[in-house]
């Protein structure tokens, strides 16, 4: 089969199997994906319900506000005003008189003009009772005895709003907004109201299109429905809907819940504590998420397609005809052995390179063959002058000697002037910046103290750097002598401890030193306590809390000095780099000071006493340093 039909079988599959995968995947993930969205959405528009509801409310708050400071409301004479206390059906015939009259027609005048508004009225302290349009029925009736009365008595100066309670002469449920009457004394004479009618809440609130086939409805804090299209939950419980789920529709502000068949999307008022709710089928749901499907797929199909076609159009030009072209050469190569082939340097990329890489081997092979016949002919030529040959190679050999001599001199040279030129100046700034520190050239203030501290501080990093890097040419250069010396190995050890401890117990660590183990020693004893020192400086300097131990342990004719710390570890991959010159181990987050010189230093030394440095470290557990070197020290010829 050839490259152009495998390929073309090949986008077949990966079309087929993406066009599979999609269609599996995206339902569960677009339905949570719109459930979201929309529960999101719809919430939002909650909130806007929430907020014009919330301003409906508000105004006739401040339209019943409004009533309540007319002259001819607040009068307080209502003596000959409506009463209904001892009302009857059949006897009762009302008797308005002018002033009431007024009172009505200002009633009448605000009714007529807020549509939602379904009765307003006046309840007084001596029982009397005036209505913008007569009762239903003049049954018996005391308006002091009555919800919206109560409340308004009991919160003077303000406007409330009542729970939802049914009318004494018809079977209306009402919401009242009432506000008292009261004297400058605070003492309340009465109460103006009006009822908003469930039922014309509910057609307000149905004016609000949510863009799903969705029912509104809005429950109280008790759980009654005040506002639904249907009929059957109405003014019921919404406990009939949500059956177990009750408790937790009331007690939470905003949510989804799952019905049986829907989605009940609800937010609750903070200005009235009336929950807002919004029932949403899943067929709804689901048509989206089907229509977003096909959209979905469509797009990936058609892309698939394009994406297909563009690319075996540019494989076919770019990869599958400079690939043919090269097999083609190929086999007639191998088949004649003729080198002189034309080969296309057409195709860019990987083809082109491998075009480019065909032809350039192709001409490696003429150019090694012609290379060979050189070859054998300069060998003859050789065999005739190979005396001369070796005369001039030793020239050469002995020229190269010399300059090594010479760059041996100046290296020494360079040595000791660093030694001199640079050694000699630095102990003097650091002689007369403790004379100025300790004060003995004059009083100097706390800044110039710590100033001077820092400049000697400086001096001694500088000189400890140049300690080093003439010790290392030294050691490079086989320059270095032992100060061989019979010592008490325990002495070294309280030297370090005495000059390291304080450095730790500033840094809030434990530094123990393995003492009174007795040892003497035949090695240079400045060398060793050099080692170790710089050691335990490493370990001071790289643990944060914890602890730094030093062990001694003899072997035989070894001592082994463990440096053991629990600080911040080393990873493995580092190790390798310790004991590089210049190299230091990058720690995320903090600063690494020094020069990278003192473990390459140290590792040197230590070869040169006849002993070596090795180390073990887990990352942020610690680390262990481990100095081995001869009881006896002999010289070595390597280090």
């Amino acid at each position: 089969m050839k490259l152009q039909s495998r390929v073309l079988i090949l986008y077949l599959c990966i079309a087929l199997l993406v066009l599979v995968l999609i269609g599996g995947v995206l339902p569960t993930t677009l339905h949570t994906q719109n459930l979201n969205t929309i529960s999101r959405n719809s919430i939002d528009q909650l909130k806007h319900i929430d907020f014009a509801l919330s301003n409906f409310i508000g105004s006739a708050k401040e339209d019943v506000l409004t009533l309540s400071l007319d002259d001819d409301v607040r009068t307080t004479d209502d003596a000959g005003f409506t009463n209904f206390l001892n009302a009857s059906e059949e006897t009762f015939r009302y008797s308005i008189n002018d002033k009431e009259q007024k009172i009505i027609d200002t009633f009448k005048e605000y009714q007529t003009a807020h549509p939602y508004v379904s009765s307003v009225y006046m309840g007084r302290e001596k029982g009397s009772f005036v209505r913008s349009y007569p009762r239903a029925r003049p049954t018996a009736y005391d308006p002091r005895d009555r919800p919206w009365y109560i409340l308004a008595k009991e919160h003077p100066g303000q406007v409330s709003i009542t729970d939802p309670y049914t009318a004494v002469t018809t079977p209306d449920v009402n919401v009242g907004i009432v506000t008292p009457l009261a004297y400058p004394n605070g003492t309340i004479y009465g109460v103006v109201g009006e009822d908003i009618t469930l039922v014309n809440l509910t057609s307000y609130i149905s004016r609000f299109n949510m863009g799903h086939d969705d029912e509104i409805i809005l429950v109280d804090k008790n759980g009654m429905v005040l506002t639904s299209r249907n009929s059957s939950l109405l003014f019921g419980n919404i406990s009939d809907l949500l059956q177990d789920q009750t408790p937790t529709f009331l007690a939470t502000d905003e949510g989804v819940l799952v019905l049986n068949g829907s989605y009940l999307m609800y937010y609750t008022s903070p200005e009235l504590g009336w929950k807002i709710g919004e029932i949403v089928p899943f067929s709804s749901i689901e048509r989206q998420i089907n229509n977003s499907i096909v959209q979905i797929l469509l797009v990936v199909l058609c892309a698939l397609i394009l994406l297909s076609a563009i690319t075996l159009i540019a494989l076919n030009y770019t990869v599958i005809r400079p690939l043919s072209n090269l097999t083609e050469v190929s086999r007639k190569i191998a088949e004649t052995g003729d080198l002189d082939q034309t080969i296309e340097m057409g195709g860019a990329g990987e083809i082109g390179s491998l075009a480019r890489s065909f032809k350039a081997m192709v001409e490696k092979i003429h150019a090694e063959e012609q290379r060979r016949q050189l070859v054998l002919a300069e060998l003859k030529g050789h065999r005739d002058h190979l005396e001369e040959i070796v005369a001039e190679r030793t020239r050469e050999l002995s020229e190269a000697n010399l300059h090594l001599q010479e760059l041996d001199r100046l290296k020494s040279l360079f040595i000791a002037s660093m030694s001199h030129e640079l050694r000699t100046p630095l102990n003097s700034i650091i002689g007369f910046t403790g004379i100025m520190a300790n004060g003995y050239a004059g009083e100097i203030n706390a800044e110039q103290k710590k100033q001077l501290g820092m400049v000697q501080d400086s001096a001694r990093h500088l000189l400890a750097l140049i300690n080093d890097v003439i010790d290392i040419s030294k050691i490079e250069a086989g320059k270095i002598e032992a100060g061989v010396s019979t010592f008490n190995f325990d002495d070294v050890l309280r030297e370090v401890e005495n000059t390291l401890g304080p450095a730790a117990r500033e840094q809030g660590l434990v530094l123990h030193v393995e003492r009174g183990v007795p040892l003497s020693i035949t090695s240079d004893e400045r060398r060793v306590k050099q080692i170790i020192t710089n050691l335990v400086s490493n370990a001071i300097k790289f643990t944060d809390k914890g602890r730094v131990d030093v062990s001694v342990e003899r072997k035989g004719t070894v001592v082994e000095v463990h440096v053991r710390d629990t600080g911040i570890g080393i990873e493995k991959e580092d190790l390798e780099k310790l004991f590089r010159p210049f190299a230091r181990v990058m720690v995320p987050g903090r600063l690494v000071e020094g020069t990278g010189l003192g473990l390459y230093l140290s590792k040197k030394l230590a070869r040169f006493l006849g002993g070596d440095i090795t180390v073990e470290s887990e990352l942020h557990k610690g680390s262990v340093f481990t100095f081995s070197f001869p009881v006896i020290y002999k010289k070595q010829e390597d280090i």
